[in-house]
């Protein structure tokens, strides 16, 4: 006996990005260098991702009134006639309702007026036709200009917001100093004490690190995840009042017997 039949579903990236890293921290076998460049990048390509997931979704307008509409909550009504003009549409009710509508526009004004000539015309061109994902194929948005836009729209507090940004950086100069990594010579000034006057072994020789690696240990890693982790939930609860980021979206199907 055979079925047939099809699924469907989300796949978020950063999910698994996240439970890679996660992971990496679990495993002694890479060392602490090894590990924690594992780690870095593992953490970058989940935050990068989720930065893409998030403006996807915010310039996505017509699906998240879908979900709404969807699965209304019980004061929908209640919320729509409360907070929009009688005789409005039905899908620009839920769109101006719920933040949807004024979320998209001021990501959108924060994007334009950080682009400049034809970038910026490109943007105006393509912003009311196609999805973020095929904008940012065109104008290459990096990830600090995205985390930029998305905290000048979703954070209030400013404090938090200046921290996040500066964290951000940090890790994507990080990021950017393994991708684009150049060899370096290094010179370091090494003084080793004993007790007698003994010969040393090579083992008390504290060997040459560059930047990277300094920056690249196992605790420096988990700090650096944990942070990220903790701005994707930040991101996630402010903008789409989700609390669990990291969890995989519900895949459905069906199947029948052939």
């Amino acid at each position: 006996m055979s079925f047939s039949g099809h699924l469907s579903g989300d796949i978020y990236s950063h999910c698994w990005f996240y439970e890679s890293t996660r992971r990496s921290f679990q495993f002694e076998g890479y060392g602490n260098t090894c590990g924690g460049i594992t780690a870095v990048a593992l953490t970058a390509f989940m935050v990068e991702s989720y930065l893409n997931l998030s403006c996807k979704l915010i310039f996505d307008l017509q699906a998240r009134v879908n979900e709404v509409l969807d699965s209304p909550p019980s004061d929908f009504f209640e919320v729509i006639d409360k907070k929009t003009v009688k005789g409005t549409h039905i899908n620009d009710k839920v769109a101006i309702a719920y933040g949807f509508k004024e979320q998209l526009d001021n990501l959108n004004n924060v994007f334009n007026d950080n682009l400049f000539g034809q970038k910026k015309a490109d943007f105006a061109r393509l912003c009311g036709e196609k999805s973020f994902y095929e904008i940012d194929d065109k104008l290459r948005f990096s990830p600090k200009s995205k985390f930029f836009a998305l905290s000048e729209v979703l954070y209030v507090d400013d404090t938090k917001k200046e921290e996040h940004r500066k964290l951000i950086e940090r890790l994507f100069i990080l990021r950017n100093s393994l991708a684009h990594g150049r060899s370096v010579f290094v010179k370091s000034s090494v003084l080793i004490e004993s007790d007698d006057n003994s010969s040393f072994s090579s083992e008390s020789i504290p060997p040459l690190q560059a930047s990277w690696q300094e920056q690249c240990t196992i605790e420096n890693a988990k700090k650096v995840f944990d942070d990220s982790c903790e701005i994707i939930k930040c991101l996630s609860l402010s903008a789409f009042n989700n609390k669990y980021p990291f969890r995989m979206p519900t895949q459905i199907g069906s199947f029948s017997k052939c």
